[in-house]
């Protein structure tokens, strides 16, 4: 069996200048699988271009927010995202959140590199101890994407989301950082 070698050139933070890119990455992977996401293709499509900028922005006050981005050349291909929770009870966690590769890259390692980066950069945020990704249950390649690393399943939530007349359970998985 041959392995497809990784595509991307580079993962890198993704930026208030990239916001363009980003949002449309976004929306792309919104549109093509409803039932992945929190967010819907509606909601974010309303959104001003600012509101991602924002989300870009680093902040000293919230410093367990961040998004790598892969690169092809100067496209975007791939993205993932850690936004923190900051009441002082919670603090020690983060949320994975908006993992989406491109289908023309899907495949190719991409998925992994991103959440290596988060990962790597999360072990290093003195006050993190656990990060919590939620998966769409039946979605196998991501739920094998996370457990790679060690994340684990803790629970189930059915009926978290609603696309059309289908719900759609979500697995919440967590990995310990320490």
């Amino acid at each position: 069996m041959t392995r497809r070698a990784i595509i991307c050139d580079v993962i890198r933070q993704l930026l208030p200048s990239g916001a363009a890119a980003c949002h449309a990455l976004r929306l792309r992977g919104l549109r093509a699988y409803p039932q992945a996401f929190n967010s819907s293709f509606e909601q974010e499509s309303d959104k001003p271009l600012e509101s991602s900028a924002q989300r870009l922005a680093p902040d000293g006050g919230r410093p367990h927010d961040f998004f790598p981005g892969a690169f092809v050349g100067t496209d975007l291909c791939g993205m993932v995202g850690l936004q923190g929770r900051y009441r002082p009870k919670e603090r020690h966690n983060a949320s994975v959140v908006g993992m989406f590769v491109a289908p023309e890259v899907a495949g190719r390692g991409v998925g992994k590199a991103l959440l290596q980066e988060l990962i790597a950069r999360a072990r290093i945020l003195p006050e993190l101890v656990q990060l919590d990704p939620t998966v769409t249950a039946g979605n196998g390649p991501a739920q094998t994407l996370y457990a790679n690393p060690g994340f684990v399943e803790v629970g189930r939530l059915q009926r978290a989301i609603r696309v059309g007349n289908a719900y759609f359970a979500k697995v919440h998985m967590a990995l310990q950082l320490r």
